[in-house]
């Protein structure tokens, strides 16, 4: 039994070497698109407060206008988007320990996190994130996440070894580190043309309570308890198609949304959805003009809440 163990033992630390040497030796591809999340990091580090902090996934990246939100209300804006699949927990969670008295919080959860995307992340998306931007760590606080984000790592390592390899061809410069402006938009994709196939779908929704997502909620929004800091919830835009084929789940959502969460809500999902012709290339990423007109909508809706 003794000499199982110790074999055992020395399997392991001869794996827990090999994964590392892996990591250690695979390119750093310093312009990933999940290394965007070293700058949005600087910005939630060095803006001074009070701020309006964007919270969400790539609907926020890639449909808002933060230049222009923060020309409105007169403060700076950080746009903290990048990926539905880091999950909700990350979201709130890398933001959290940054918020100061005065900053506003407004968090645009994609439809998935109510359903079916993890709220603790996926691992291929938190191992490229953990791996490119060391100050992304913060928003790591299970051992779920943990051992995503390990496992991830790994994964992105190898995947980053294998293109070397074989000497494939980057992604499209639109998703990249450089594609990204000063407040954390996207912004790479607003002169290009989009593309013919369009990967636009959202998975049934499910709406059950308790609802974990609210129930995180809810407990980011408690945890400022004692902070002057204001926190709202908005929906993503989405083609109004997508709306139309779930109408009854998107507004039974809603319901119980503002039924149980404790963090006001300003809206509703119809109150966001746009003609196809303003989305770019999935669901939630906006063309130049579905990206103002959902602008001076959220600006619009704001306006009344901000300015108290």
């Amino acid at each position: 039994m003794l000499k199982l163990t110790y074999n055992l033992t020395a399997l392991g630390f001869i794996v827990a070497l090999v994964m590392m040497s892996i990591v250690a030796v695979s390119p750093h591809d310093t312009d990933n698109y999940m290394a965007a999340a070293i700058e949005k990091h600087h910005l939630l580090d060095s803006v001074e407060s009070p701020r309006i902090i964007l919270v969400g996934g790539s609907n926020v990246a890639f449909s808002m206008d933060s230049q222009k939100i923060e020309e409105y209300f007169d403060l700076p804006v950080i746009n903290m988007g990048l990926n539905v699949d880091l999950g909700l927990r990350y979201m709130l969670n890398e933001v959290q320990p940054a918020l100061r008295d005065g900053d506003i919080v407004i968090i645009f959860p994609e439809y998935g996190h109510f359903s079916d995307v993890p709220l603790d992340g996926s691992p291929r998306e938190l191992g490229y994130v953990i791996k490119l931007c060391r100050e992304c760590i913060s928003g790591i606080s299970t051992p779920t996440q943990a051992y995503n984000a390990v496992s991830g790592i790994f994964e992105a390592s190898e995947s980053d070894i294998l293109q070397a390899i074989k000497n494939s061809k980057k992604k499209p410069a639109i998703y990249s580190r450089q594609s990204f402006n000063a407040w954390g938009d996207m912004v790479g994709h607003l002169d290009k043309p989009a593309p013919s196939g369009f990967a636009g779908t959202i998975s049934q929704i499910e709406v059950s309570s308790p609802n974990p997502a609210i129930e995180l909620l809810n407990t980011f929004y408690q945890s400022l308890d004692g902070r002057s800091v204001q926190v709202f919830l908005m929906y993503p835009a989405i083609p109004i198609s997508i709306y139309k084929a779930q109408e009854k789940n998107f507004i039974a959502l809603d319901k119980l949304i503002k039924t149980d969460l404790e963090i006001p809500v300003i809206g509703t999902p119809r109150d966001f959805i746009y003609a196809r012709k303003l989305f770019y290339d999935t669901t939630y990423h906006m063309t130049r003009a579905g990206r103002d007109a959902r602008t001076n909508h959220i600006i619009e809706m704001l306006s009344p809440v901000l300015q108290k």
